[in-house]
């Protein structure tokens, strides 16, 4: 009994470390295939007469595919695949990556909870798969019109654009904290909910911010705030930051932000498809409201608050340094004092220092230097005094106290910096050699005197000039020759011109030059197509633009110039890698639009892509 207990035991333990050592392998496979292949669907939720598209990402070579299960739905469209490239250098050795995206649209079939199946791909041998995906589905919408129904309705009246735009654009508003002290900085952040093309867009109203000191975020900080996907009442969208906004309440209250408003131009549906099931859209101007918002400003408790309190608040530190310490009568030194943290430091005075009647001190220089961060303002406030002693002696530097109120804890903080001693040698400084103020009476010496006399020496009265015989200038023979030496070179640099411009014409420089020459006028010709919202007009001239100049410059056919050609064949001729992987997306966004469909939204973005990718390339390549 006691050997089969024991090898029950046994058998449990060993089956544990089996169980464990499978969950860590599970858990490992899953990252590694989350960073390989991922899944992502349009709703989370939805009737059972809606569509949902489902995008499988891989970010690598794939070998294969198999697809999910989709039992539970009826596929509409797919598997729709679509492959990206893109070169990346990295420690000088350039790479070229390869995203392949296979995409599905689904109706459910039924009411309930629909599954998505996890789907497999094969990469370098090994196998990767995505996450099963539950979707919530509910009763149908009266009125709803599916892709299925799309021949059926063709003849439906045009449903009100603007209200179908507005169920696929959201400006959404948001702050990092309702509830802020006096002084604490807080974010307002404007984030703008599409997925549908939207095209120019204007503010129309900015909110008010009365009571807050304010500070704009510029591009460089928002960064990564392109092509970001994510769900909005439990659908998802494409996102972006429209406007955020730093805020430093300056008095308690309750205040109200009012709304920011923003027109634009975006391509919506109009309810209607055509015969081959493609839903028929068209450019609509709307305006997009964003909410409003409520901030409560709590007041600053007066329980314990230091009477040197100046109104900072947030998290800091406090360093001060003298250098030199041990100096001669008359020498400079340099006493600083630096605050670093986070919080309202735009707004923060470093309190004063007081020094030794003995040290003669000058306006202090400050230097502050703050940057925004994702949801606070961070960096420094520093502050340098020139130091010059006049005295011989040991002379301390007191402390200084600084207090702020730290708002995580509601408590205030008194910062002590470090006493400093200055240790000054020598004799005493006469301050009348060095024209600065004296702490004693300027008296003259011996010494000074002597000086004097050696420094200013005897006057001359008299003077002897003599008259030179010198010929004037333009009397001379040279002054001849050289006034008519351009004459005479007229008739051979007219002659050496001739003949240049001959060689010149038919030279691989001028040839290239002629075909960026050609490239701008084609991209001009596409520019006016876009100024007039002619956006298939636009993507054509564009395209053929950028394959004019690719054949000019690397003298290929059109039947060769696929895009991985051209970005090795780029490459080759000295173009930099990442000059090549931006002409070749500038195609690629081409032939998107003209086979994908075109979004108005980016097609201002890849004009200007275009226009810098052939001008870095014209540069990078010599012909």
């Amino acid at each position: 009994m006691n050997i089969v207990t024991h090898i029950s035991r046994a058998s449990r333990t060993l089956l544990w470390i089996l169980l464990s050592y499978v969950a860590v392998g599970s858990i490992t496979l899953y990252a590694q295939d989350e960073s390989i292949v991922s899944a992502i669907v349009s709703k989370k939720k939805m009737a059972v007469n809606e569509n949902i598209s489902l995008e499988i990402t891989v970010k690598d070579d794939m070998e294969k595919f198999i697809p999910p299960v989709l039992s539970d739905f009826n596929v509409l469209s797919g598997p729709n695949q679509f492959t990206s490239m893109s070169y990346n250098n990295i420690n000088g050795r350039s790479r070229m990556e390869r995203k392949t995206t296979i995409s599905y649209i689904l109706q459910p079939l039924r009411e309930g909870q629909a599954v998505i199946g996890p789907a497999i791909v094969i990469v370098e041998g090994k196998e990767h798969s995505t996450a099963g995906i539950t979707i919530e589905v509910g009763p149908a919408i009266q009125g709803q019109n599916t892709a299925s129904s799309a021949h059926s309705s063709t003849g439906a009246p045009i449903l009100n654009t603007p209200s179908r735009a507005s169920e696929n654009i959201h400006l959404v508003a948001s702050l990092s904290n309702p509830s802020p002290y006096i002084g604490e900085p807080v974010t307002v952040t404007y984030k703008l909910y599409y997925r549908v093309n939207i095209g120019q867009t204007m503010v129309n109203s900015m909110p008010k911010f009365d009571g807050f000191w304010t500070q704009a975020y510029q591009e460089k900080d928002l960064p990564n705030n392109e092509g970001v996907r994510d769900y909005y009442k439990d659908e998802l969208y494409n996102v972006v930051i429209f406007y955020k906004t730093m805020l430093i309440p300056q008095k308690a209250g309750e205040f109200n932000i009012s709304p920011l408003s923003v027109n634009m131009i975006a391509e919506v549906s109009t309810g209607q498809y055509d015969w081959f099931g493609e839903e028929i859209t068209r450019a609509s101007q709307l305006t997009i409201n964003s909410n409003q918002l409520k901030i409560n400003v709590r007041a600053l408790p007066s329980a314990g608050r230091p009477d040197n309190f100046n109104g900072a608040v947030g998290e800091y530190t406090i360093e001060n340094t003298l250098s030199p310490d041990n100096l001669n009568a008359g020498s400079s030194s340099t006493y600083s004092i630096s605050l670093k943290g986070t919080g309202n430091l735009p707004l923060v005075n470093m309190p004063t220092v007081t020094f030794p009647q003995e040290i003669e001190s000058y306006d202090p220089q400050q230097t502050r230097d703050t940057r925004l961060g994702s949801s606070n303002i961070q960096g420094s406030l520093d502050v340098k005094y020139l130091l010059i002693p006049r005295l011989k002696g040991t002379y301390t530097i007191p402390s200084v106290d600084f207090s702020y109120f730290n708002p995580k804890s509601g408590k205030y903080v008194t910062l002590k910096s470090s006493e400093k001693t200055l240790t000054v040698t020598g004799d005493v400084v006469n301050n009348s050699a060095t024209n600065t103020p004296a702490t004693t009476a300027p008296q003259s010496t011996k010494t000074d005197v002597n000086y004097l006399t050696d420094d200013i020496h005897y006057i001359q009265h008299e003077n002897r000039l003599e008259q030179k015989n010198i010929d004037k200038w333009y009397e001379t023979w040279i002054f001849t020759l050289l006034a008519l030496l351009p004459i005479a070179m007229i008739p051979i640099a007219v002659g050496i011109k001739f003949y240049t411009s001959r060689v010149e014409r038919n030279s691989p420089a001028s040839r290239a030059k002629r075909a960026a020459a050609s490239a701008k006028k084609k991209l001009a010709r596409a520019k006016k197509a876009l100024d007039r919202g002619d956006y298939a007009a636009f993507y054509g001239e564009m395209e053929d633009a950028v394959y004019s100049f690719i054949l000019d410059k690397l003298k290929i056919r059109r039947s060769d110039a696929s895009i991985e050609n051209i970005g090795g064949r780029l490459i080759s001729r000295g173009a930099n890698p990442e000059i090549a992987a931006r002409l070749i997306k500038v195609l690629e966004s081409c032939q998107m639009a003209r086979y994908a469909g075109f979004s108005s939204s980016t097609a201002q973005e890849d004009y200007t892509a275009a226009r810098i990718a052939i001008e870095d390339v014209n540069k990078s390549i010599k012909n």
